[in-house]
């Protein structure tokens, strides 16, 4: 009578692979979620960054004020009035009855919405501060920036926040400069990236 022979893993060798199994896990889950994490920051910086820029660009290019507003809420139209709303996402639009005595944006009739973005994507509590004299002696938390024809903010200077709750070495900061341009904040020997006033933001 023939004798089959059965190839296969002795249990010794089963509970090896499965050890080896587990040490990989351990050590690829945690960086998968890691890049993951930098990934969704890296969208939510990128996404508010490009809305500045196409605020500035569009107020120039239409000879026409242009605002940056957070939304009021998930999916809303409506500009919020709490510095929390950033959250929600945020609007650019031509911004045809500007008041500067009023503490948040609306967008009224007569107003056109150039473009809308979704809420945030990661654990990013985001923040504005603006200056009215390049210092921080007049900084406040700010609800929208609106940028005139000539391409500069209402702000004489000014950063955007984005402080991440899981991991504060994901923060970043964008920063306005007196001209009305979009800069990042840098890092500087330290894990917290610099906002205008060149202080280390979200420690």
């Amino acid at each position: 009578m023939d004798k089959t022979t059965q190839n296969g893993f002795t249990l010794i060798e089963l509970l090896i692979a499965m050890a080896v199994a587990a040490i990989l896990l351990g050590v690829g889950i945690p960086s998968f979620s890691g890049a993951i994490k930098n990934s969704q920051v890296s969208a939510d910086y990128n996404e508010l960054t490009q809305a500045l820029y196409m605020a500035r660009s569009e107020a120039v290019k239409a000879n026409q004020r242009v605002t940056v507003c957070p939304r009021s809420a998930v999916g809303s139209e409506e500009c919020g009035s709490g510095s929390e709303s950033w959250k929600n996402g945020w609007l650019v639009f031509m911004d045809n009855t500007f008041d500067a005595n009023e503490a948040s944006a609306s967008v009224d009739n007569e107003d056109e919405i150039i473009s809308l973005h979704r809420e945030t994507r990661s654990k990013n509590n985001i923040s504005a501060v603006g200056s009215t004299d390049r210092t921080k002696n007049t900084a406040m938390k700010r609800n929208y920036i609106s940028y005139r024809q000539e391409g500069r903010s209402d702000w004489a200077n000014g950063s955007f926040y984005l402080c991440n709750d899981d991991d504060v070495e994901l923060s970043r900061v964008i920063n306005i400069a007196p001209t009305g341009d979009v800069r990042p904040g840098r890092k500087s020997g330290s894990e917290y990236p610099r906002d205008v006033f060149s202080e280390e933001a979200c420690n």
